[in-house]
């Protein structure tokens, strides 16, 4: 359970962590959770920033795991909470107590009194490099999947949808990406193609020129259940140290449940369990539990476990198996979603991205439920933010529109360096990196707001939209 941080150079100057979080699922992974993974939104650790064991390239990713968790809402005062009597068994009494020296950030979201200032990425970043990655299938035969679309068609004919893209892991000595779908291949870090990690092959439907891909169910499932060696094994674990793990158990409608989050040592015993102070659903009101939320986060900040229970307004720094450290607090207000599903959401604010670096906190949010429907009407107005850690001072830099993050520019002067939208971005704590594909080109000159970038990068975008092939990304990385 190590996290050990590798890096791989860059230019010879900078460095980029390496890491991978889709890496291995399939070997390691049991089919249950592998459908979690793979169909259910995954609990996403600040926009991929989880870094797992050091060890070479092949071990890496063999023994990678992926933790997936059921997304919640949030809401916790840990400046007001009962008292919790420990039962047996468990070594440790928890403490959320606010560190006098280091308080807790308040992101004032509630009262719209908004802090404006321009946000460039030339300000956090000086450098660029470029990758260039080509898929070893024809792009008809298979392809990295950037913002594609797939259809599963279930057991009882039914079928589900979603959107799906190919991960990209840097590693010790290479770049490991792609899918399930289309396979998994090592790259070394001047994008020649090194050789397949895994491919899997069952029966797939792949519409290139849809950028879609359908396939049952039940196909799938048998896939995985050969390849799988271990149908028990728990993926839900993150580092706290060499001796500790940590488990996140929420579950915002199981009434019996009266924790969130738990860790243990490495030979299994029960350190410490963290009590869920969310409120908790009510069967016998006549309103319906929500059956979507804002996720949870876990990701590492400076090699620290830091934890965000899905409703709950407070990001914590776990700093031993029993100490929960306040870092951050968002203050919804009035505006503060619950468990109930409502009639009205017209009022109500819906975190989005979070995503911390060593300089600044990126974050995102909207006001009203976000749907096809509701953004088509132009119902849903979003909102970003930051934190800049040096003055710990909050900002918005812009204050409200019905540009989504899809859509949505953020200026990137960084010489040499293409256009930027959040939905696209990998952002770590020391450099970013941001994947292009031929559609995804084709996508960025049609906005309707292409006209208003600097013309450098309407050209380099031009350019890289005749030369990119179909079955070739590009890996752009700030640093």
């Amino acid at each position: 359970m190590r996290n050990i941080r590798y890096y791989k150079m860059i230019d010879n100057k900078q460095k980029i962590p390496v890491g991978s979080q889709l890496a291995g699922c399939i070997k390691k992974a049991g089919i249950f959770q592998l459908l979690i993974i793979m169909f259910v939104p995954v609990l996403m650790s600040a926009c991929r920033n989880n870094r797992k064991p050091g060890l070479p390239d092949k071990e890496l990713f063999a023994q990678q795991k992926v933790d997936a968790f059921q997304q919640a809402k949030q809401e916790t005062d840990f400046s007001d909470m009962e008292t919790h009597v420990v039962p047996p068994g468990i070594k440790y009494t928890e403490s959320r107590a606010v560190d006098p020296a280091n308080p807790p950030v308040v992101f004032d979201i509630a009262s719209g009194n908004k802090n404006i200032k321009k946000f460039d990425l030339s300000d956090y970043y000086t450098n660029v490099r470029y990758i260039r990655l080509k898929h070893p299938n024809p792009t008809a035969e298979g392809n990295f999947l950037i913002d594609a679309r797939y259809t599963m068609i279930g057991e009882n004919g039914g079928s589900g949808s979603g959107s799906f893209n190919s991960t990209f892991n840097f590693m010790n000595d290479s770049i490991v990406a792609g899918d399930v779908f289309f396979g998994f291949h090592s790259y070394d870090y001047e994008g020649n193609f090194l050789h397949t990690v895994n491919a899997y092959n069952f029966p797939k439907v792949y519409d290139v020129s849809r950028n879609f891909i359908s396939f049952n169910q039940s196909d799938f499932r048998k896939a995985m259940e050969e390849l799988n060696n271990s149908s028990n094994r728990n993926n839900n674990q993150w580092r706290v140290n060499d001796e500790t793990v940590a488990s996140y158990v929420y579950n915002r409608i199981d009434t019996s449940s009266n924790e969130f989050l738990l860790t243990f040592s490495l030979q299994g015993d029960t350190l410490c369990r963290f009590i869920n102070y969310n409120p908790k659903y009510d069967p016998n009101k006549k309103r319906l539990p929500i059956s979507w939320s804002p996720p949870a986060r876990m990701y590492y900040n400076e090699g620290t476990l830091t934890v965000q229970q899905s409703m709950n307004d407070t990001v914590y720094r776990m700093t031993t198996p029993s100490r929960l450290v306040p870092a951050y607090v968002v203050n919804y207000g009035a505006h503060k979603l619950d468990i109930d599903l409502a009639d009205d959401f017209s009022d109500k604010l819906f975190p989005d991205k979070w995503c911390e670096t060593d300089r600044y906190v990126l974050f995102t949010y909207n006001l009203n439920r976000d749907t096809p429907n509701s953004r088509e009407k132009g119902l849903v107005t979003f909102f970003y933010a930051y934190y800049e850690k040096q003055s710990r001072q909050f900002y918005h830099f812009c204050e409200g529109t019905t540009i989504p993050e899809q859509e949505f520019f953020i200026d990137n002067t960084v010489p040499n360096a293409l256009p930027f939208m959040l939905s696209h971005a990998n952002i770590q704590e020391k450099s970013l990196w941001v994947v292009y594909s031929k559609k995804r080109v084709d996508n960025v000159i049609k906005n309707k707001d292409f006209a208003s970038l600097p013309s450098e990068q309407q050209n380099k975008l031009k350019t890289l939209q005749g030369d990119l092939a179909g079955n070739e990304v590009l890996i752009m990385i700030l640093q």
